[in-house]
Order: structure tokens, then sequence, then C-alpha cells
């Protein structure tokens, strides 16, 4: 970490230490921007609400247990600089996408948790090595903008919907990947591990663009604890491939920090990437990933494209407090108001027909 974290973590230990935080990652704290806008504040804020979720036998074994339990289950990772880092699957439900997962891989991703804020759940699953899959799917006990997001893309499945690459120096790209033509927003967060130790880990997200979630994100894990030294390791990444139109800034971007594990070539919007499970090979394919996209920069991000087996783009759906309600509300008053005008029509038809007799 650079000299600028190690004075953060000082500062997070020192408010730890005078009662300030819990030690749970649900205080954690954000800092940074690549805009320093009022949206960006807000969704920083969202970032940060973050509720674990642990499994049920977690709580039959003593402390003891469980450390030993954890240090026989973390795996050690020489974490690359500038390599894939992650790979995010979307769905439209949670259980049923896992259920989906386990039936096409054999292997039962580890839940990580629930962010309210963002309104989704979440679960992971590592390749060999240094990168893991994460499952998103909206969560229906918390709304949210992401979660709102995966509802109005048409998901049928379990679908592409972003990759991360991970870069130590996400902050310092800020300047170079705006030079490119990208629209950078920079987020460092900051919270407590479960012991009371601070931890941080940054990301650097691109907007300006219409390539949805086939442009990836940056992410840097500074002193926090990597996924895949917990998740379950489903078999071994085979490739991700990516393709962009030729005039599309993704070229520039992989000439400019020429990522590891990821081919890039000339030709129709595309994502696919194949791992090996005990199921036997895996392939996942989208050429409509949405990717993340925060309030804010909306506009900078184009329509959403709906689910592969669809055709059409889709619209954010409109809060339903809002508009069906509304809808519910006037729909019987509009019919009021027709009943009303026929029987005000009837009664001057009728005087009017008494008075010719």
């Amino acid at each position: 970490m650079s000299s600028d974290d190690d004075e953060e973590i000082k500062r997070l230990e020192a408010e730890l230490a005078g009662g300030d935080g819990s030690g749970s990652d649900s205080d954690a704290k954000s800092a940074g921007s690549g805009s320093g806008d009022g949206d960006d504040d807000d969704m920083k804020k969202l970032l940060s609400n973050w509720e674990s979720e642990h499994s049920d036998d977690s709580d039959d074994d003593s402390d003891s247990d469980d450390d030993s339990d954890d240090e026989e289950e973390r795996r050690e990772i020489d974490l690359d600089d500038n390599t894939l880092d992650h790979i995010v699957l979307a769905a439209p439900e949670f259980d049923a996408a896992l259920e989906e997962f386990e039936e096409k891989t054999g292997i039962t991703p580890k839940i990580a948790g629930s962010i309210k804020g963002l309104g989704i759940k979440t679960a992971r699953v590592s390749f060999e090595g240094d990168s893991f899959l994460e499952i998103i799917a909206p969560d229906p006990n918390s709304g949210g903008p992401i979660g709102t997001l995966l509802e109005a893309s048409g998901l049928s499945g379990l679908r592409p919907f972003h990759y991360a690459i991970r870069n130590e120096k996400c902050e310092d790209m800020k300047k170079d990947v705006a030079a490119i033509g990208y629209t950078p927003d920079h987020i460092s967060m900051f919270g407590a591990k479960e012991d009371g130790t601070p931890r941080k880990w940054e990301m650097l997200y691109l907007y300006g663009h219409k390539m949805g979630g086939v442009t990836p994100f940056f992410i840097n894990w500074a002193n926090s604890d990597h996924p895949c030294e917990t998740s379950p390791v489903v078999g071994e990444l085979k490739y991700v491939k990516v393709s962009a139109p030729a005039d599309d800034n993704i070229h520039k971007l992989f000439d400019e920090f020429n990522p590891a594990q990821v081919e890039l070539s000339e030709g129709s919007k595309h994502f696919e990437f194949c791992f090996t499970s005990p199921e036997g090979k895996v392939t996942f394919e989208s050429s409509k990933m949405v990717g993340f996209r925060f309030p804010g920069f909306e506009e900078e991000c184009g329509p959403i494209e709906g689910d592969d087996d669809g055709n059409d783009d889709l619209q954010m759906p409109k809060e339903p407090e809002v508009t069906e309600d509304k809808e519910e509300e006037e729909e019987p008053k509009k019919e009021k108001k027709e009943k009303k005008e026929k029987k005000d029509k009837k009664k001057k038809k009728d005087k009017k027909k008494k008075k010719d007799e």
C-alpha cells in the first residue's frame, strides 16, 4: 500500500480505538471520488451499507472451532497485479441462480452477503489461482439501484454481467482513463475486519461509453482479504474472450494496461468465458452485458439492453409507489367521471323529451 493508505489505516485505527467503530463490515466508510458531486456521495453511502450473511452451521461451532476451520479453509494465493480479478454473473432470483450454478458445475457457491444499499445478494466461487466468480441477484428484502437494474434487464437465468481487472493503482489511473475518453469514478472504501483492524478496498468504474459490462471496471483489494482465499474452488478458468468494434475505446484501454487472462479482439460486442468443473466444462456468454451503473451516471451509459433471448432495449422501471398506486387511484376516478357524464347526458335527454311532449 502507499503511504497515503498507511496514514488512512492509522487514522482508522485511532477512530476504532476510540469506540467509533464496532468492528463489523457494516461500519464501512468511503472516501475519494472521481467526480466529487452529490450523486457520487450518495453512491458511496450505498456501497458502504454492507451486511454479511453466514451459513447456518456457523452458529453450531465454538469460536475456537471456527478459527481452526477458517485456517483449514483459507487458501494461499499470489495476487498478481493488472490481471483478471473476478467475473460477475447476474440472475433474476438468488436461490434459483445458486441451484442453476450447482446443477451446471456440481459446486455450491458460498453466500457472501447482502448489500442492502444496492439491493442485491451475492455468492462466490473461486477459480484455481487468483480469480473468482461472483453471482448477484436482486434482494427481495431490500431495494436499491443495482437490484432495480437487474430487474429492468429482463434476465431469464445466469448471464455475464460485468468483470473486474485487479490493479493496485486504481486512483492513479483516473487521468489515464480520462485521456482515453472515459469518465472515471473512483471510490475508496474503508471498514473494519471482524477483529477490529481497519481494511481498505477501492474501485474505479468507467463511464462515457455504450458497451455496458463488456468494458471492465478496476479493483484494488489493498489490505482486505481476497475472496479467493476462502471461496470453494470450482475448477480452472480456461479462457475469457472479449470482442468490441475496432473504433471502441476498449482497445486503447487494453493497449494501455494490457490486462492478463483476457483476450480482446475486434468484432461485434461480445463476452465469453469457459472453466472446468466436476460436471465438465462450463461456458457462459453474452452480447448484452449490462454492467454496473450507479446514480449520477445514467445518461452516460445508454439504454439497458435486454436479455440475450430478447431483442428490445429495456427501461429502468419506475418506482411502484409513485406510479402504480397513482394509476390505481386515478382509474376509479376516471370511471366515475365517465359514468357521471353519461348519467347527466341521459337526464338532459329525458328532460328534453318530456318538454317536447
